[in-house]
């Protein structure tokens, strides 16, 4: 694959040392890490809460869930509209201001007086997060030396990967000791930190189109659709089955509460080891080519899923494992292809990917839940694995054209 000029954006307009850049850029790249851990974490610690929540407002469990749904409907309208206001004005600017904005909204959240306030916040915080986190995966695309571009979108990913298994464990623990509101009120302080450091350890880049002669060619409806539509597909097929896998072990695998837990830690630790090693696969094989590997061996692993579910424990426990570290590295892989095919529009293609992401998912969990209540746990892998292997194709032949590699 080749490398463009624009591949490559230096971490400081004033020249660096030898010995200087490596040190700038990865703390660069920790702040990126640990600024979507922050965002990761007020996403996933929502759920564990509603219990709380709903009693303390005195609404309904179904009710109290739509703290969740704002949250993901705003995140996917908004997304590429901060997308392309940050490729117009700078990552860098649209970052900070997200985060300030995400601070906000999680002290209002814990602050809230009524429900509806709080819903208020929480259509806030999906607004606001909308433009972290592409942001970050863009500055991250951008400031990566282009050999090493996947292991530092990798990186990025794992930061909001982990997140999904420390996020409501930490949020419970929290909550049980100072009460739910101070679990929001204590995220706002690190989120208000991190606009600061990331305004510190990100340059003021040069933006595409800051000259007639650097204008970005647009690029159309239909070729971002076809770009992102990989990541979608993708989310229908892993959420699809995560979001019920906890009911599928109750229900076919007659698993216990503790051996439950257990599966879900093996599933995140394989996520968070396939999403670092996808992104070392990307820099050695090509990005392409480790995204559709990863569809297709998604789609094979939920096959064997279907299997397995009611196999011995330490078997199933395995075949978790492999599923989860054959899928997640497709998503830093095909960020890593994104930006390296679009340059110019690194801001709002992976913004338009974030929200394809969050789509993919709700739609995958959607489609999870109608096969569950009408054939059973046991369809849900054979309908996602078909989504992945459609998925692969469309990596592989149709959405990116070899002419932007």
């Amino acid at each position: 694959m080749r490398a463009s000029r624009a591949d490559h954006v230096p971490l400081s307009t004033e020249p660096l040392s030898p010995a200087q850049a490596p040190t700038r850029r990865g703390g660069a790249l920790a702040v990126g890490f640990i600024t979507l851990l922050v965002v990761g974490t007020d996403l996933f610690v929502v759920s564990p809460l509603l219990p709380a929540i709903s009693r303390h407002f005195r609404v309904s469990p179904g009710a109290a869930g739509n703290a969740v749904t704002v949250f993901s409907i705003v995140y996917v309208l908004g997304a590429p509209a901060f997308g392309s206001l940050a490729d117009r004005i700078g990552r860098r600017k649209v970052l900070a201001a997200g985060l300030v904005g995400f601070a906000v909204a999680n002290v209002l959240t814990g602050l809230a007086p009524s429900f509806a306030v709080l819903l208020l916040a929480r259509v806030l915080a999906g607004l606001t997060a909308a433009a972290v986190s592409p942001s970050v995966y863009a500055l991250v695309g951008a400031a990566a030396p282009a050999h090493r571009r996947g292991v530092w979108m990798s990186t990025a990913v794992a930061g909001f990967l982990i997140s999904l298994t420390t996020g409501a464990p930490s949020g419970t623990a929290l909550a049980a000791v100072w009460g739910w509101r101070a679990v929001f009120v204590i995220l706002a302080l690190p989120a208000a930190a991190l606009a600061v450091v990331n305004l510190a350890v990100w340059p003021d880049m040069p933006r595409p189109g800051a000259s007639a002669a650097t204008a970005p060619v647009p690029i159309g409806l239909l070729t971002r659709a076809r770009a992102v539509a990989v990541t979608g597909l993708w989310a229908f097929a892993v959420y699809a089955l995560y979001t019920y896998l906890g009911t599928g072990l109750r229900t076919d695998a007659k698993l216990s509460t503790g051996p439950v837990a257990l599966a879900l830690i093996v599933f995140g630790v394989g996520a968070v080891a396939g999403s670092f090693g996808g992104g070392r696969l990307a820099d050695r094989f090509g990005a392409r080519g480790v995204a559709t590997a990863s569809l297709a061996l998604v789609g094979v692993m939920m096959l064997l899923l279907d299997l397995v579910v009611r196999a011995p424990v330490p078997l199933l426990m395995i075949a978790l494992f492999l599923f989860a570290l054959c899928a997640y590295p497709c998503l830093p892989a095909y960020q890593a292809q994104l930006v390296s095919s679009f340059p110019q529009h690194g801001g709002s293609l992976l913004a338009w990917n974030s929200s394809c992401m969050y789509l993919g998912t709700a739609l995958g969990s959607a489609a999870g839940s109608a096969l569950l209540s009408m054939a059973g746990f046991r369809a849900i892998p054979l309908a996602g694995a078909a989504v992945a292997f459609l998925g692969a194709f469309f990596c592989a032949f149709w959405a990116i054209s070899r002419k932007s590699e």
